[in-house]
């Protein structure tokens, strides 16, 4: 019995011995491997910083709104910047940033690499929806952002919007935080819906009181639509003027807030 025991220890022993052996060689195959994997990141990494073949070579500027001379302007202005410097250097986000300040009117910019060595910007402005006049006219979007660098002169066929306060800081291309100009806006985005409405066309929204919100029409004739169910009297309004039976060129004005449309004669 007392063999049996130290030969069993012996084998015990002996297999952990060469158990640690095993591990020790694959440990070490591992770390060479890892040695060798490093080594080439590092020499990749130093090839891909110092290569010109990745340096900044050309710029590609898309945009809405961007006619070719603005598109040359910046490709011009981001090349004297950084024409010659490692693509993989370039801090996408501060171009993003930059070009941001420059032009206030964006929506989002889009800066990213183009391998080798280009550099590709897509440019998304905002379009301007309406025009609010209070004492001046500003320009606005869809979001209630204020455009300053849109020129009032060259839009065309956009409704006025009144009663509404653009605060001084607003005017640099800001969100506007006025509830009565989101409902207008709201208005907006309703009528474009509706295809039997639009093709009147708007002229001006009145929004300084909400419940009395009301537009008017290119023919003259003003709508009080309030600012609840616009859907809804929207589609009064369509019906009321699809009625072959009323004279248009007679009417003051229609107002849809009730359940029964009240029309005003002149």
């Amino acid at each position: 019995m007392k063999r049996n025991r130290r030969a069993k220890n012996i084998n015990i022993a002996s297999f952990a011995k060469d158990a640690a052996k095993a591990m020790t060689k694959k440990l070490i195959g591992f770390a060479l491997v890892l040695v060798v994997l490093l080594a080439v990141f590092m020499f990749g990494k130093a090839y891909i910083y110092r290569s010109n073949y990745f340096k900044l070579n050309a710029v590609e500027t898309k945009g809405t709104f961007l006619d070719q001379a603005g598109i040359a302007s910046i490709n011009n202005q981001l090349l004297s910047m950084y024409k010659g410097t490692n693509v993989f250097r370039l801090n996408l986000k501060g171009i993003a940033q930059s070009l941001g300040r420059s032009y206030p009117d964006t929506k989002e910019i889009i800066a990213r690499i183009v391998l080798p060595d280009k550099l590709s910007v897509v440019i998304k402005f905002r379009k301007p929806i309406a025009i609010i006049k209070d004492g001046k006219s500003y320009p606005i979007d869809e979001d209630g952002f204020v455009l300053p660098s849109v020129e009032v002169d060259s839009l065309r066929d956009l409704p006025f919007i009144e009663g509404v306060r653009i605060r001084y800081d607003e005017r640099k291309g800001k969100q506007s935080s006025s509830k009565n100009l989101r409902l207008a806006l709201e208005l907006i985005k309703e009528i474009k819906r509706s295809k039997g409405i639009g093709e009147y066309g708007i002229v001006t929204i009145y929004a300084n009181d909400v419940d009395e919100l009301s537009f008017t029409l290119r023919n003259g004739i003003e709508v009080r639509i309030g600012y609840e169910n616009l859907d809804e009297r929207l589609g009064l309004l369509e019906n009321t003027l699809k009625d072959e039976r009323l004279a248009l060129d007679r009417i003051k004005y229609i107002d849809v807030r009730f359940k029964d449309v009240v029309i005003g004669p002149k």
